[in-house]
């Protein structure tokens, strides 16, 4: 890609401080873990993680309390020739002189060592100089959920007796301790993110030997997409994953578009028309939905295609007097949006065990059926035999023929018998009761594969978008107008037609001569 190497910073809310921190510092937990340094004890995590806790409850808020804020700096894999504790000491350092808070930080690399980086794990709430004590001037009570209620009733029982959980703050007690100022809502604004990226990214750059390695923040004004980093364990790790592969099949289509001539600021406007404006729509209208937004990426890669070939298409064109191409026949564009990867669509339903189930009933059936042929054939020679005799019957001095025959009825009784049996025994052989029983299995099979059969289909189809097109219309006067291929063969075709009515008319003139 053309965007060069883009360095990357991360800012995430912990929910957990206290695990967090063990988290990052624990030998046993972490592949690589060169150092780790903190600015105070550990006690102080937990008294944090509280007193965050208590003031969550008491605004009502709904969701999860965010205790503590993490950033994440990935550094360039040069920087591992510097002393481990020195260099997060400086990261740490220069963080601590800008926010004066705790910090917990470690240096890491991942099992492969493919990824260098540091944890900076930030209180974001500065510890007051002396303790804040609250002093109850009255009794006061609290529920059990610690919710300050008014009176003494709100929270007894049925029995007049104070309900479990429960208590009362009497008179002269201190009832509240406050050990830290508010939080600054600095670290919370998308400000601090920015000031952040450009922050370390010029101190990595300080101590980047090799120009080759030297980052720059991501600019969004820039044509280019970010991809997105996927963290160990992420839940939606596979949502980033397709998000990612279309950010840089969008990309790669930026890079054609350069190569073709487009220029920066037509690449500006198309993003922001067909991507940018979108997604802030859709956020506004319905909150952030990924689907959406994925939807309005693979448009946009379907339009910057159609566009690159528009371009294509009128780059050596004449222009009218404003600069605007003209355009001597209608122009057609391919603007189907990206196809998503396949791992988007899953795992393709699996329709072997069905398969195997109508296979096996299938052959029970063709056994019965054999069974039942069987059958028929005795029939028919028991029935052939039935004949001759009445025939014999009929004739004088035929007794041995007719005793023969009777004993060859009799043998094909017995056949019969035993054939018609057999045909019981075979559905029972298999654990069903009787044949009727088989082709009942044997039609919920057939149904049960058609139906995973058709989810295959919708797996097969899904995620290729359906074919669509751009078409441009000429804006040139009709009688400049340059004639398509279609035109050219329908008047080379009414020209024919017009030819083979001439032959006609001076056929019949020269039949009536």
């Amino acid at each position: 890609m053309t965007n060069g190497k883009n360095s990357f910073l991360q800012v995430v809310k912990l929910p957990n401080v206290r695990g967090r921190v063990r988290y990052i510092s624990d030998p046993k937990r972490q592949e690589n873990l060169y150092a780790t340094f903190t600015n105070v004890e550990s006690k102080y995590w937990t008294y944090l993680s509280k007193e965050n806790q208590k003031d969550f409850r008491k605004s009502g808020t709904d969701g999860k309390c965010i205790e503590a804020r993490e950033l994440i700096i990935m550094l360039p894999p040069s920087l591992i020739q510097y002393d481990p504790d020195m260099l997060l000491k400086y990261f740490f350092a220069k963080f601590v002189e800008k926010y004066d808070v705790a910090v917990a930080s470690a240096l890491h690399h991942n099992k492969a060592k493919t990824n260098l980086h540091i944890h900076l794990i930030f209180s974001e709430r500065q510890e007051l100089d002396v303790p804040e004590r609250k002093i109850a001037e009255r009794n006061l009570f609290y529920d059990e959920n610690g919710k300050h209620v008014r009176t003494k009733k709100e929270i007894l029982d049925e029995r007049g007796e104070i309900r479990p959980g429960c208590r009362i703050v009497k008179k002269g007690e201190v009832y509240e301790t406050n050990l830290f100022k508010p939080k600054n809502q600095k670290f919370k604004s998308k400000k601090f993110t920015e000031e952040m990226k450009y922050y370390y990214t010029d101190l990595i750059n300080e101590l980047v030997k090799n120009p080759a390695e030297k980052l720059k923040v991501f600019d969004k004004n820039s044509p280019y997409l970010p991809t997105r980093k996927i963290g160990k364990n992420n839940p939606k790790a596979e949502e980033i994953r397709i998000d990612n592969y279309l950010r840089q099949e969008w990309n790669h289509m930026v890079d054609r578009a350069v190569t073709e001539g487009v220029t920066e600021d037509e690449l500006r406007h198309v993003k922001k028309k067909e991507i940018t404006v979108p997604a802030q729509e859709s956020i506004i209208k319905a909150g952030w939905k990924p689907d959406q937004f994925r939807n309005i990426l693979q448009k946009a890669i379907g339009k910057l295609r159609g566009f690159i070939q528009f371009m294509k298409e009128i780059r050596n064109g004449e222009f009218d007097a404003r600069g605007n191409p003209l355009i001597r026949h209608d122009l057609k564009f391919d603007v189907t949006p990206a196809p998503l990867p396949e791992s988007a669509r899953g795992e393709r339903p699996s329709s072997a065990l069905q398969e195997a189930e109508v296979m096996r009933l299938d052959r029970i059936l063709q056994k019965m059926k054999k069974a039942e042929q069987k059958i028929y054939a005795i029939e028919k020679a028991k029935l052939r035999l039935e004949k001759e005799l009445k025939e014999v019957q009929k004739k004088w001095f035929h007794g041995k023929e007719k005793k023969e025959l009777e004993q060859k009825i009799a043998g094909k009784r017995q056949e019969l018998k035993k054939a018609q049996e057999t045909l019981s025994e075979i559905p029972k052989m298999q654990g069903y009761e009787n044949a009727l029983e088989v082709k009942k299995a044997y039609n919920a099979a057939v149904t049960e594969l058609e139906g995973v059969r058709k989810l295959q289909s919708e797996w097969d189809q899904k995620g290729i978008p359906e074919k669509k097109y751009w078409v441009i219309k000429a804006n040139v006067p009709e009688q400049t107008r340059q004639k398509s291929i279609h035109e050219r063969l329908e008047e080379k075709k009414r020209g024919m037609e017009q030819q083979k009515k001439k032959e006609r008319k001076r056929n019949q003139d020269r039949d009536c001569l």
